[in-house]
């Protein structure tokens, strides 16, 4: 079994003016078997709390445990090769000296004592990535879908307590993406933890079981894919996952316990909310599946700018024109409802969430 307790980790690169605070007071736990993927934006932390899980990075502060022992903590830095931990990088890493079954033999070469049957435990993991007929061949002889096979069979030969994806499938077209996703999702486990970083939140929702959301150095918030995707704590999470419309509104009444009435621009609707606002403003967020077409008057006005067909719907960005605070929309509408760029629509809120977490927005 493996778990993962990460306890109040800074790391800094550079010093003085030039100084970069990659982490700051990051801490969060990834219990036995559970998939955990790691989203957010470039420069946010995500890679560097992976690296140093794995030992490739020293901390300036706070400590990491893997299965109840001190990997890296004040005066502790177990190497990576003792951490019985397993690395996929995006540019896969292979040796191109070695064939693709000595590519992934070569975990189990490193502890022989505890990896017997080497050549069954290759087969197996060739199989189980559907390369069985390339164990011959080289990492040029390879795609680049391929490659990232090996290195995910090279990864899970060794039965590690932990794996870590570093953005694997980023270098790979959209089709290759499922292909790899299918797979990855067979390397859960009850007895591995999974550390998944990644930019691309289709990936994280698809594959985690949850999902901590980073952005300069910090979390924000950490929950199931459906939990981030309905109630978003602060609006970087509402506008990063399932990228939300992000309105501020004036706090009407309350409309029971769970349930607030709003008004943006003049429309008045209800949200759902985790507890009544204390102020007369709050964040409110509506994801662009969430509006339906108004009849008449009714609903909030909204000067189409771009339509972008999306095969099934449409995908329409503008203006909501609520008086002097003017709020860019994006909102997904039905084919039958025929966009037009310069048009007026009006639109009705059916689902909208109050952020909890957030700053109340000034008057």
């Amino acid at each position: 079994m493996a778990s993962i307790k990460i306890r109040n980790v800074s790391k800094t690169y550079g010093a003085g003016a030039g100084a970069h605070i990659a982490l700051a007071d990051v801490s969060m736990d990834i219990e036995d078997g559970e998939f955990v993927a790691l989203l957010g934006p470039s420069g946010s932390g995500k890679t560097t709390i992976l690296r140093a899980i794995a030992g490739l990075e020293t901390l300036d502060s706070g400590s990491i445990e893997i299965d109840g022992q001190v990997v890296s903590g004040p005066n502790i830095h177990l190497a990576p090769e003792r951490r019985r931990v397993a690395v996929v990088f995006q540019n896969h890493a292979l040796w191109p000296q070695m064939t693709v079954a000595d590519n992934v033999m070569f975990p189990l070469l490193v502890d022989r004592k505890r990896n017997p049957d080497i050549e069954r435990r290759v087969s197996d993991a060739l199989l189980n990535v559907d390369l069985q007929a390339l164990g011959e061949r080289y990492p040029d002889q390879l795609s680049g879908g391929q490659k990232q096979r090996v290195a995910l069979a090279r990864a899970m030969v060794g039965n590690p307590q932990v794996i870590l994806f570093d953005e694997p499938l980023a270098s790979l077209d959209v089709e290759l993406r499922r292909d790899m996703q299918r797979l990855i999702a067979r390397a859960k486990s009850p007895h591995t933890a999974i550390v998944y970083v990644t930019h691309n939140q289709e990936e994280a929702l698809a594959l985690a079981d949850k999902v901590a959301v980073l952005s300069g150095g910090q979390i924000h918030q950490v929950d199931t894919p459906l939990a981030l995707s309905q109630e978003p704590s602060t609006r970087m999470v509402a506008s990063f996952v399932g990228g939300r419309n992000i309105l501020k509104a004036k706090v009407l009444a309350s409309a029971g316990r769970n349930q607030v009435t709003l008004d943006v621009g003049g429309y008045v609707f209800a949200a759902r909310c985790r507890e009544q606002p204390a102020g007369p403003l709050a964040w409110v967020s509506v994801q662009p599946g969430g509006f339906e077409p108004a009849d008449g008057e009714d609903g909030m006005a909204m000067r189409t700018d771009y339509v972008f067909f999306q095969g099934d719907s449409y995908l329409m960005e503008g203006q909501a024109l609520s008086g002097a605070d003017d709020e860019l929309l994006t909102v997904r509408l039905p084919l039958a409802a025929k966009p037009e760029v310069g048009s007026l629509h009006r639109l009705r809120v059916m689902d909208a969430w109050v952020l909890p977490d957030d700053i109340e927005p000034h008057l």
